[in-house]
């Protein structure tokens, strides 16, 4: 038996910035002169909530749901 699902919209926690609407980010940059390789730490505003810390979350889910029959093999 197939059945369609619908959750309806909610308000969640961003889970790429977890809520704090910035994400860190690791630029290595390359000195001109010496040629060294230097890590800094951008912090930039995250792409996903676009800096507020939260989401809109909804779902279309299809659900296949059979009774389990031990004897027979599944395709």
């Amino acid at each position: 038996m197939k059945r369609n699902v619908t959750k309806s919209p909610k308000i969640a926690l961003c889970r790429a910035c977890h809520g704090t609407g910035s994400v860190q980010k690791e630029v290595e940059t390359i000195s001109r002169f010496f040629g060294r390789r230097k890590t800094e730490t951008a912090v930039e505003t995250c792409p996903q909530c676009g800096g507020s810390g939260r989401v809109t979350v909804s779902a279309n889910i299809e659900l296949d749901i059979r009774p389990y029959n031990p004897k027979v093999q599944e395709e």
